[in-house]
């Protein structure tokens, strides 16, 4: 993947992604003494000597400028002195420059309590959202740190201990196949590197943690010029989660990608790209796959799933080596259920049930489930129905128990299977059946309704639901619902429930012809059916309720237009 990025940043333009926000400047005068708090705007071209690069500034990492923890500037001014006591190590520096190090450290030491005090107070001045960080001028504010050749020396000499911690000298560089005078298993281009675990390193010895992916200085300049330009181009939300798409060549054919690159390089382009691509398969409106499936397969993509915490990177998921052809499947089969079901499907709707476990928790506790889900799509894994079907109804019956939007959620959870089985990520024994009034509903929402158990169980959901429509309509309320047993029937629960649907329905005098064609038609489903479906009580359910959310379109089957008005 890393030589991928390479070639990427090969390809590529310096990337200056913009910085907006505002300079909070500790102000130490000529005599050594904290004189106050300046506020300036950001400046793109004073980057150089303000010593910022956006990586170096985030998490906990010691540095001449930080982002401020607004609710503990403490923190900030800390990462800042420990930058500085960090620069006082330099062997190579003469005792001058040591010894202004040392003051301005001692600067910020003596009076680390005022210093403080005047941040919070011009924190307050500031529009809470704005970015802010803190940095340090010197001479009453009229130079900073980066103006100085022993601060830039110093940048330079602590970047490079960080980078020879992990290294040798004459050996190959991993990405452009050369010898060099000396690489580095330390990119910090993606920040998932770690020699704190044994078992992550060659041999189980740090000392050759470099051989686990050694790169030279070169390289190293090519990797975070490609990371900078999929940070800014490539890079997009999945529902609460983000990815980043990297292009390959297959065949060494390099065209493609140049494409790619110079249409996300361009801003007209890019915009003219926007409005060009209608269908999606997430909700970020910059989504390029559309674009990408029109391509040929002579160039493939990773797809990066990350979690960024403080200055940590972790991957999540890497799905490699996907094709053009492959994504154009999937949007083949995302058409077809647009069609079926006369609504838009996308990630999102699978995102529905695989997301939160109890709607109290705070955060996402699903996103393992998702993502395994996720790979299936792009790679063509098997996905077990059993599996799906659980989470499915979980989501479900928590609406159905508080009556709210459980038919909307059982259209969304008939999408997803649809969608699953036209990418042939799940199956269904195949029986043959014999044809009757309501074939063209079986054939148009899949396989799975093609045995007596799945029909009947679907059909009495129909005739279920029908009797709900009838109870809400005259008064108001639905207690048959109370019979359902919060949709957790067994077999026996579902054999038992037709006569009590039909005895409620002749009740109100509403066992009509057409509700009488659907549970004949139920009652021989059942019948054939037998004794030990061997079903999963999640899945029963699953197709009750699909027959629940479909009872509309079946009573345009058993009635005319008379007497459904």
């Amino acid at each position: 993947m890393l030589s991928s990025v390479t070639r990427i940043g090969n390809l590529v333009g310096d990337t200056k992604k913009k910085v907006e926000g505002y300079i909070l400047a500790i102000v130490i005068d000529e005599n050594n003494i904290f004189s106050g708090i300046e506020i300036e705007q950001f400046q793109m071209e004073k980057k150089s000597i303000y010593l910022y690069k956006e990586r170096d500034s985030k998490g906990n990492k010691p540095a001449p400028i930080a982002p401020i923890n607004v609710k503990n500037p403490e923190k900030t001014l800390k990462k800042i002195k420990r930058w500085l006591n960090a620069c006082i190590q330099n062997t190579s520096l003469r005792d001058e420059e040591k010894k202004l190090i040392k003051s301005v450290s001692d600067t910020l030491e003596n009076h680390s309590q005022k210093i403080i005090d005047s941040l919070k107070n011009k924190i307050n001045e500031l529009y809470r959202k704005e970015t802010k960080f803190l940095t340090i001028k010197l001479e009453n504010g009229r130079k900073y740190l980066g103006d100085y050749e022993v601060f830039k020396k110093s940048y330079n000499y602590i970047s490079s201990q960080k980078i020879q911690k992990s290294s040798a000298k004459n050996e190959t560089c991993s990405i452009c196949g050369e010898i060099k005078d000396y690489v580095s298993a330390r990119t910090f281009v993606y920040n998932f590197d770690t020699d704190d675990k044994p078992g992550f390193i060659y041999e189980f010895n740090i000392e050759n943690f470099w051989k686990n992916f050694p790169v030279c200085q070169e390289c190293r300049g090519l990797l975070k010029r490609g990371r900078d330009f999929i940070d800014s181009k490539l890079t997009f939300k999945f529902y609460g989660l983000k990815y980043q798409i990297i292009p390959k060549t297959i065949f060494n054919e390099k065209e493609t990608i140049k494409e790619i690159i110079d249409i996300l390089s361009d801003t007209q382009k890019s915009i003219s790209l926007k409005e060009r691509i209608i269908k999606r398969l997430t909700d970020d409106e910059n989504e390029i796959f559309e674009y990408i499936s029109e391509k040929r397969d002579v160039v493939s993509f990773n797809l990066l799933f990350l979690q960024t915490k403080q200055s940590a990177e972790r991957i999540l998921l890497l799905i490699e080596d996907v094709l053009p052809s492959r994504i154009k499947k999937i949007f083949e089969a995302k058409d077809a259920v647009d069609s079926t079901f006369g609504e838009e499907f996308n990630f999102g709707k699978i995102r529905t049930f695989f997301y939160k476990s109890d709607d109290e928790k705070r955060n996402s506790d699903l996103d393992k489930y998702f993502l395994e889900i996720v790979d299936s799509v792009f790679k063509g894994k098997k996905l077990d129905f059993s599996f799906l079907t659980k989470f499915f109804m979980k989501t479900i019956r928590r609406e159905f128990i508080k009556d709210s939007f459980y038919l909307p959620r059982i259209k969304d959870a008939m999408m997803c299977t649809s969608f699953f089985e036209k990418l042939n990520l799940i199956s269904f024994k195949e029986v043959l059946m014999e044809q009757n009034i309501f074939e063209t509903i079986f054939t148009k929402y899949g396989k799975s309704l093609n045995n007596s158990a799945t029909r009947g169980i679907f059909l009495l959901g129909v005739l279920t639901q029908m009797l709900i429509n009838k109870q809400s309509s005259g008064r108001d309320s639905k207690p048959f619902m109370k019979k359902l047993k919060s949709l957790r029937m067994e077999e026996k629960d579902i054999k038992a429930l037709l006569p009590k649907v039909v005895n409620k329905l002749e009740e109100y005098d509403s066992f009509d012809k057409g509700k009488k064609i659907i549970a004949q038609e139920a009652s021989r489903y059942l019948l054939e059916a037998g004794h030990c479906w061997r079903i999963p009580i999640d899945e029963i359910n699953f197709y009750f309720v699909c027959g629940m959310n479909l009872s509309e379109e079946i009573a345009n089957i058993v009635y005319s237009k008379e007497e459904k008005g």
